[in-house]
């Protein structure tokens, strides 16, 4: 595959979320190994994308007493009420949230929790389009969680057409 068929072939992100703020079952992953750009990718469209907010979850965290204290207890829930109401407070129309893994490891190794969060975050519950950022977990590989134009809203960050 020459170059540019491989650029052609990878996703149109600015598409996939024109196609995810209007779905029901907003929410998506984009994931990949430690140190490969996730973190450049998501506050770049942050800063294209009006009305997108970036979250380093473990910062947050970290600067409420409140939530630091109790960090091993924080569960699915706990994580999606925090996000929500984050996302109501900044006003997003797309929240990335990053720096996630230090929990998502600890709820249970096939990450059916996870799974459950980003499989039924619907617009019922939040009008925010939802990403969250982690590293690639085997149970992610595999997962295929479309929208309604069969897109995986499972993404490999190195699928991504460059911004």
């Amino acid at each position: 595959m020459s170059t540019s068929e491989h650029e052609s072939a990878r996703l149109n992100i600015h598409h996939f979320l024109q196609v995810q703020f209007k779905e029901r079952y907003k929410a998506f992953v984009i994931h990949g190994p430690p140190l490969i750009g996730k973190t450049r990718l998501a506050r770049q469209l942050v800063e294209i994308v009006t009305g997108g907010v970036y979250l380093d979850f473990l910062a947050y965290v970290a600067e409420h007493p409140g939530l630091a204290q109790r960090i091993d207890t924080l569960d699915v829930a706990s994580v999606q009420k925090i996000v929500m109401n984050y996302a109501s407070e900044k006003g997003a129309k797309l929240l990335l949230v990053d720096e996630l893994d230090f929990l998502i490891h600890t709820w249970e190794p096939d990450l059916t929790p996870f799974k459950h969060l980003v499989s039924s975050l619907s617009v019922t519950q939040t009008p925010t389009t939802i990403g969250f950022l982690v590293q690639t977990y085997p149970a992610l590989e595999t997962w295929f969680l479309p929208n309604t134009e069969r897109q995986n809203r499972i993404l490999y960050v190195e699928t991504i057409k460059a911004l």
